[in-house]
């Protein structure tokens, strides 16, 4: 009876999917990455190459877990965050780059942004990287790493705000909301932000787009036209949208 129990209990709890799986154990994003560089880099042994990879990821992980853990102590508004940023550079700068070359360089820079960005959209990952990531064997200084690492902290904190305001649009708590409605907010963003703002009068242009007042106008529209069209948006398409207004914001790294 007992082992006929047993199997019962094990038999009701859910079983994760493939692609549950991999999120969960970051080795989708793991494989996507060491793809992506040997198609970058395509090396005249790949086999060596990702030999030598995935030797290297053991030592790279404890370096990143270390500065990703002194990055979270506290939040990068706060005077102390910069010192918390120059630590966790000092930490990386003991990788091994090779046998008697130590320092920071475009792999483990990369490791590490992935780890500040694990909770966001794949979507919204791989636009920030295209814009903030360096070459593989590329040294990368301290400005270009701070830079890097606000921009992936900042994101954290905007992805979250956007979240929050999909909530008050998914009016029937059902996951989805109103397409119409959410391209107003995208267009409200985009719209306040999508040129430098130097007078008086434009700065608080921009900010009408985004008040109460403004975006509870441009909504009333929006519920006017959703009876014609009823489609649908999840909460990771209304955060991809939305985050392209603050991507179009960073300095892509040259």
């Amino acid at each position: 009876m007992t082992d006929r129990k047993k199997i019962n209990s094990s038999e009701e709890i859910p079983k994760e999917s493939d692609r549950q799986f991999l999120e969960r154990t970051t080795v989708g994003i793991l494989m996507r990455d060491v793809l992506g560089k040997i198609i970058a880099n395509r090396p005249e042994d790949p086999m060596a190459f990702l030999a030598d990879y995935f030797g290297s990821i053991e030592d790279n992980t404890s370096l990143v877990q270390r500065a990703n853990q002194i990055l979270k102590m506290t939040h990068y508004s706060r005077p102390l965050f910069e010192s918390n940023v120059r630590s966790a550079y000092d930490i990386l700068a003991s990788h091994k780059v090779s046998k008697k070359v130590y320092g920071v360089n475009g792999i483990i820079y990369a490791d590490l942004l992935l780890a500040l960005c694990r909770n966001l959209p794949d979507a919204v990952v791989t636009k920030l990287l295209q814009k903030i990531e360096c070459s593989n064997h590329e040294a990368v200084h301290y400005d270009v790493f701070k830079s890097g690492v606000f921009a992936c902290c900042v994101l954290q904190d905007y992805v979250k705000l956007a979240e929050q305001l999909f909530q008050c649009l998914d009016i029937q708590k059902t996951g989805k909301a109103n397409k119409s409605l959410c391209d107003i907010v995208v267009e409200q963003l985009h719209t306040a932000l999508g040129s430098s703002r130097t007078d008086a009068r434009r700065i608080l242009e921009s900010g009408y787009n985004l008040g109460v007042d403004g975006l509870y106008l441009a909504l009333e529209r929006a519920m006017s036209r959703s009876q014609r069209n009823a489609s649908l948006q999840t909460c990771d398409q209304f955060v991809t949208e939305i985050c392209d207004a603050f991507l179009c914001k960073v300095k892509k790294f040259s």
